[in-house]
């Protein structure tokens, strides 16, 4: 047999696995009769461990996009500055969410847009969904491309076909098990990722030359000169601080786990248990295959050589050059568990906010439960295979993750926020959302141009995510302007 047959029917194997455990959720509450219940569909009946709702999280956030890929090449293109980019906010908003997690289900909501609506009223609610929308979609492509960068070299197939492979995989166990089988598979999911970063940690580690040090790398390609441990830049670790922490301490994700879990207790324990593998697993991990990398691939006159593809196939090089086939093959499923985790993740925010949030406040007057249901799950096969399209035309992580990050504070963070405190009015949430997303879509086209060059202070155009910027100051102008005139 070829190699590619191997690595195909390792593809396949775990396809049946994840399709089964949806097929297997879907008899089960078809003999508890809730098949048609659109609670224990979206909200897995709010009965998760705190073992689910931790390595919920942990595989979530251990995906291709973020560890496997971007996670690695901040340490490849920064050295150990690229800790301040991605995990040291991270674990701040996971410590966050561990100090929140009680006052947060005490609300009694599950989704956020639900949340706004018991605040603000049904158009608050209405005005949040599609922000949402555009965030975890944009989140799912990016998973969806980066998964298939990696992984049709193994399969001999082009790029478009296995973004099409993955996303088809996923649209059928998620249409048929819903959040609970998210949470299932995502268990599985973290177990496999997390085998497959740390083997791979392992490849990076022993083939370095003897005598070797993280200590003494090459310069990174875009580490900022003399900066120590700051090598990304002053401004660069702010606004990526400004531009991540609001949006993600209020991440929807991490919030419908929260709210899933079966008790306080569970809620909590789960967020130590990821953050802890986050610390692991999108921290130390990829900082060991970073630096690996950068010793054993060093660039050249600050240029990265051609087969990492600027850091992107940094796991696909180390595979085929260091594991031997056997092990090759079961690092590919790794790959493969570790996409799906946050595809089928994000996928079901997406349709959460358009089927639950958006949609169904409308049609619950005059559709039956079963056809309120039937049109949850053809949400989520629909938020998935407009996540493929969306992936078909992605060029770049680095836009995806703080264009959709930012919106998240920008348009989100404030409304969220704002709903704890009695005295916020309902058209302050309001103008908070529009004008956050407005003014972020705005100035981003703006930025991307050159158009903000004359306008801000260079450290901040030469970051390129100035426009985050605007969109809070903006979004905030927005927020207190509400506090002024009738309802």
């Amino acid at each position: 047999m070829t190699e590619q047959l191997y690595y195909w029917m390792g593809f396949l194997l775990y396809a049946v696995i994840v399709i089964g455990i949806g097929l297997v959720t879907w008899i089960t509450e078809k003999r508890s009769g809730t098949e048609t219940d659109n609670k224990a569909y979206w909200e897995a009946s709010r009965s998760l461990s705190f073992g689910s709702v931790g390595l919920s999280i942990s595989a979530s956030m251990m995906s291709i996009s973020w560890s496997c890929v971007y996670g690695v090449q901040l340490f490849y293109w920064y050295g150990w500055g690229g800790a301040w980019l991605l995990i040291i906010p991270w674990l701040i908003t996971m410590a966050g969410f561990y100090w929140a997690s009680s006052k947060f289900r005490s609300l009694d909501v599950f989704s956020q847009p639900h949340l706004l609506e018991k605040r603000f009223g049904a158009r608050t609610r209405q005005m949040l969904a599609p922000a949402l929308i555009i965030v975890f979609i944009t989140w799912t492509g990016a998973e969806i491309y980066a998964a298939g960068q990696i992984i049709s070299p193994f399969l001999g197939i082009s790029l478009n076909r296995t973004l099409f492979l993955i996303s088809a995989v996923v649209a059928v166990y998620t249409y048929s098990g819903g959040f609970s089988a998210v949470v299932s598979t995502d268990k599985i999911q973290f177990f496999l990722v997390a085998f497959f970063i740390t083997v791979i940690a392992i490849l990076g580690w022993n083939a370095l030359p003897e005598g070797s040090s993280f200590f003494q790398i090459p310069t990174p390609p875009k580490a900022k000169p003399g900066l120590l441990f700051f090598t990304p830049g002053l401004a660069l670790i702010l606004i990526t601080f400004m531009a991540y922490l609001p949006g993600w301490l209020i991440e929807t994700d991490v919030w419908i786990r929260l709210q899933g879990a079966k008790d306080n207790s569970a809620a909590k324990k789960g967020v130590l248990l990821a953050g802890f593998n986050s610390f692991v697993f999108v921290g130390v991990m990829p900082l060991v295959i970073g630096l690996s990398a950068l010793i054993l691939y060093p660039p050249v006159n600050g240029v990265i050589p051609a087969q990492l593809q600027d850091g992107a196939l940094i796991f696909t090089v180390l595979m085929k050059q260091y594991a031997p086939l056997g092990l090759s093959i079961f690092l590919s499923v790794g790959l493969i568990a570790a996409a799906m985790s946050t595809i089928d993740t994000c996928g079901n925010v997406t349709a959460l906010s358009f089927s639950h949030d958006l949609m169904e406040p409308l049609l619950k007057k005059t559709w039956s439960p079963l056809q309120l249901n039937t049109f949850a799950r053809w949400s989520s096969v629909g938020a998935v295979l407009i996540a493929f399209l969306y992936a078909v035309f992605t060029e770049s992580l680095w836009d995806i993750f703080y264009l959709s990050s930012g919106i998240l504070t920008t348009t989100v963070f404030l409304p969220v926020i704002g709903s704890f405190f009695k005295s916020t009015k309902p058209r302050q949430a309001q103008l908070a959302i529009l004008f956050g997303l407005v003014s972020t879509l705005v100035f981003y086209f703006m930025e991307s141009r050159g158009m903000l060059s004359g306008i801000q202070p260079e450290a901040v155009s030469q970051t390129g995510l100035g426009y985050i910027l605007w969109g809070f100051v903006f979004s905030a102008a927005g927020f207190l302007g509400g506090r002024y005139g009738k309802e």
